[in-house]
């Protein structure tokens, strides 16, 4: 298979003003076997009409599909049920694939066909507009820490050594993975619910099932922006997380010792920080629970200070007029 089709999933609601430059990024690919199938949450900005527009420069090798909004798991779940190719990749509306993105990912499957999973670095443009040329160099050194050998010029091969790694840091941006068709079947899907890390959760059950290679070299550009899931509030974030990270402790109760050890600790930790942040807003009895829990995980004297504390105030305040947990400015609760 010397040209494989490589099908391109983009979900997008409500982001006619940089979805062009999304679009543009794959027409600019050196690699041209794609399809680009886009996912619209039936927005009503004017996308079906810039996404026409592009309609002849693609040559039928572009999908719009609309949907009810329901959520960037199930628009990219939908893609990948739509999608012919052989090979799956992802790209969001705010993002771009560097020009030879597909290129380099293909030049390393051709050295290694057995690969079901082939990431990169990327670049990226923070909040106040400056680019970074490496997020494995600044964000996630461990990615550059996980054992491969080198099989050409920045190609290297993980074999099945990936998981080990990924448990302890999410570090493959969605974008930046290229995944072969048949190793997610009918099983493997993104997580449905809005949830903070629900990508981590997709790649470490792709990961499970096939050996891993990765590109060592930006291959894409993310834009931080300041609507993004990932940038709101770090309590909303950590319940974001406390969620994923129970439902890994499930999935991957058969995984090694270690895998399990680095679930465990980082459920305590989040649960630690749930509970200090729960009780300087002043909602006791989330904290104790929080706290509680973090035992449970991982029992070392910072927890039971923590709980001892919580407990106390619990206890001092019961019955007391007025005295009711109140939120103070900041602090955003979610139901646990």
């Amino acid at each position: 298979m010397n040209q494989p089709l490589i099908s391109i999933v983009l979900p997008t609601l409500r982001r006619a003003h940089c979805l062009g430059r999304a679009i543009e990024s794959v027409l600019n690919q050196t690699y041209a076997t794609w399809e680009l199938v886009i996912v619209d949450g039936e927005s009503n900005d004017g996308t079906r009409e810039l996404v026409a527009g592009f309609n002849g420069r693609a040559d039928g090798r572009l999908q719009f599909i609309e949907q009810a909004n329901g959520g960037v798991g199930p628009a990219r779940n939908i893609g990948i049920n739509a999608a012919r190719g052989h090979y799956i990749a992802f790209l969001d509306s705010d993002d771009e694939f560097l020009p030879t993105k597909l290129e380099r990912q293909l030049a390393l499957i051709r050295l290694r066909p057995e690969l079901g999973l082939i990431y990169g670095d990327y670049s990226f443009v923070d909040l106040n507009g400056r680019f970074h040329r490496s997020t494995f160099d600044e964000l996630a050194p461990l990615a550059r820490l996980v054992p491969s050998v080198a099989v050409g010029p920045g190609l290297r091969f993980c074999g099945g050594e990936l998981f080990e790694y990924l448990i302890r840091q999410y570090f493959i941006a969605t974008i930046v993975g290229l995944v072969r068709r048949d190793v997610l079947s009918d099983e493997i899907r993104f997580w449905e619910q809005d949830m903070y890390g629900g990508e981590w959760l997709f790649y470490l059950d792709v990961c499970r099932r096939c050996p891993a290679g990765y590109v060592d070299e930006p291959l894409c550009l993310h834009h931080f922006t300041a609507g993004s899931l990932s940038r709101t509030s770090r309590y909303r974030n950590s319940v974001y997380l406390r969620r994923l990270l129970r439902i890994m402790r499930g999935r991957f109760s058969d995984a090694s010792p270690a895998s399990r050890g680095h679930i465990r600790r980082q459920l305590s930790d989040v649960c630690r920080q749930l509970g200090y942040d729960s009780y300087r807003c002043r909602e006791f009895g989330s904290a104790t629970r929080y706290f509680a829990e973090a035992v449970t995980g991982q029992c070392d004297w910072r927890t039971l200070t923590a709980v001892a504390a919580s407990a106390g105030r619990v206890l001092t305040t019961m019955g007391r007029p007025g005295d009711e947990p109140l939120l103070r400015p900041g602090c955003d609760p979610l139901p646990s």
